[in-house]
């Protein structure tokens, strides 16, 4: 009997234990999302498409595709996805070859919490001369890579009858 007693002790114990555990986990997992500051996360965003157009109008696609994780995606009109940073400088550097000389970006609405952040916004493309030669819409995706946000997934689609990219001319990467 007595030992059915220390079992029972021991049983309630060690469910006292684990279930404190889970509540301590949740607690913590609570406390991460809520100390999440929005705004810190939009910043580093509208920091980053800054870098982006800056390299862009350099004419710079290595420095434009560190914007991006190393395992990201890029999913332009027409054509099949860019996958991976070097595979996005490469087709960066066919765009710009193709006269793309300016990618202005306009941020909308950014949203998410700690693991990924979205972004909506509109873009504008031009050539050498200035002349706008595309403009339409995006949606990104954002997630940290070494502690910096970068673009997880960019997708964008044209406004106008036709895109200023000429998908035969940026010649990607086999995949």
């Amino acid at each position: 009997m007595l030992l059915n007693r220390k079992i029972l002790f021991l049983f309630i114990l060690l469910a006292f234990h684990f279930y404190s555990c889970n509540q301590q986990d949740k607690l913590e997992i609570e406390k991460s999302a809520s100390a999440f500051d929005i705004k810190q996360g939009e910043a580093s965003v509208l920091q980053s498409n800054q870098r982006f157009m800056k390299a862009f109008k350099a004419g710079d696609s290595v420095e434009v595709s560190k914007c991006f994780t190393t395992d990201a995606r890029v999913m332009a009109p027409n054509q099949a996805s860019v996958k991976g940073r070097e595979n996005i400088s490469h087709f960066v550097s066919n765009m710009m070859k193709s006269d793309v000389a300016d990618f202005e970006l306009n941020t909308i609405k950014i949203w998410g919490d700690s693991s990924i952040l979205a972004e909506e916004g509109s873009y504008q493309l031009s050539d050498k001369d200035g002349k706008q030669t595309d403009k339409g819409n995006y949606i990104a995706l954002w997630k940290q890579e070494a502690g910096n946000w970068k673009m997880y997934r960019d997708i964008w689609t044209s406004t106008q009858p036709s895109s200023a990219i000429d998908v035969k001319k940026i010649n990607l990467p086999k995949q």
